[in-house]
This record gives structure tokens, sequence and C-alpha cells, in this order.
């Protein structure tokens, strides 16, 4: 008995992780990525606001920094999914850990690449807070 709760709770939290549920606003995996074109973000509310930043294209290994910076609502945050479509068409997504100073490192091209990040809060709700493009820049 003990064995089909584990196996419904999992199936659930893969159900979640596969973005079969769409809320209005919400972080809708990689079908929503495919083009190089931002869509619109939310502002979380002040009491979760979070603070995470997208650093530059580094000119020689075309890598991406995404950095958690905290603020008031991280002890609300249960997870942040960064997206990256490239500009060959391809994609990737990864967990960025919500606590302050943790760091993901995306692989970027040499074009102009797009990022997405969005974090889950605790309570279910889903905000996309960054849509933005990062073009490859060359050093000089």
């Amino acid at each position: 008995m003990r064995s089909w709760v584990i196996i419904g709770i999992m199936a659930l939290g893969m159900f979640f992780l596969a973005g079969c549920t769409t809320i209005p606003g919400s972080f809708q995996g990689p079908g929503t990525a495919g083009t190089l074109v931002p869509r619109p973000v939310v502002t979380l509310p002040a009491a979760n606001a979070v603070d995470v930043a997208v650093m530059q294209k580094d000119s020689v290994d075309s890598t991406i920094d995404v950095v958690f910076g905290g603020g008031n609502g991280q002890v609300a945050v249960s997870s942040c999914i960064v997206v990256i479509t490239r500009s060959d068409g391809s994609s990737e997504i990864q967990r960025l850990t919500p606590q302050k100073g943790s760091t993901v490192t995306l692989q970027g091209t040499k074009g102009t690449d797009r990022v997405e990040v969005s974090v889950i809060l605790k309570d279910g709700k889903s905000y996309k807070i960054i849509d933005e493009l990062v073009p490859y820049r060359t050093r000089g």
C-alpha cells in the first residue's frame, strides 16, 4: 500500500514537471521557448520578490551564467527553472537552487540566445520573471 502512495506522488510530480498544467502567467516549458522572441513577464508581489540576474555571454566559450541573488521572497520560492533557447533552435532546461549566490551556467552559441527564468512558489504558483535575449559580444 505504501509503495502505491509513493508511486502516486512521483507520478503527480512528473505530471507537473512535464508542463501539463497551465496557470495564467506560468512557465510552460520549452514549447514556449522554441522562438527567439521574448514574451511578457510578470512582477512578483513585493512580499515574494527575488533577484535573479542573467549575466552577459562569455566572449570566449559563449557560456551564460544565471545567478540567484536572494530577496524578501526567497523563503517562498520552492524552485527556479531556467530555459535557454539557442540561436540554432536547440533548448535546454536547468534548475537554479533558490539560495543566494547559487549559479547555473548555460552553454550558449556565437549568436543571440534567449533565456527565460521562472520561479515556482511554495503555494504552487509559477511566475516567469525573466525572458530576454542574450547577444554574443566580441572582446574589445
